[in-house]
């Protein structure tokens, strides 16, 4: 199956189901390697950003252990917020190791 039909119907269940919408990010951070995608968690009454993650989906034999896994890279936080914001987002990664097309 195709990555982006998989996401697709992925993102769509996801906003069925927790009422949020899941799309690349308004803007783009550096990653770690060019398959290497950022996207963002926006609740669609507000249209404000709830968390970001990462997604690698890719094995790479050489760089990285195999396996799928996630992890948080940021939790959510009033306590670090940025100046000017009343809450730091959560930011996550989702490692897959599938193979490249």
């Amino acid at each position: 199956f195709a990555l982006e039909k998989v996401l697709d119907g992925l993102f769509r269940l996801i906003e069925r189901l927790f009422e949020v919408k899941v799309e690349k990010a308004s803007f783009t951070p550096e990653v770690w390697h060019q398959s290497v995608t950022f996207y963002q968690v926006t609740d669609p009454k507000t249209e404000k950003p709830k968390a970001y993650f990462y997604l690698d989906p890719f094995a790479r034999p050489a760089e990285k252990r195999g396996g799928a896994w996630m992890n948080t890279v940021v939790g959510r936080s009033s306590l670090l917020a940025p100046e000017g914001e009343d809450m730091r987002l959560p930011v996550a990664h989702m490692v897959l190791n599938q193979a490249p097309p």
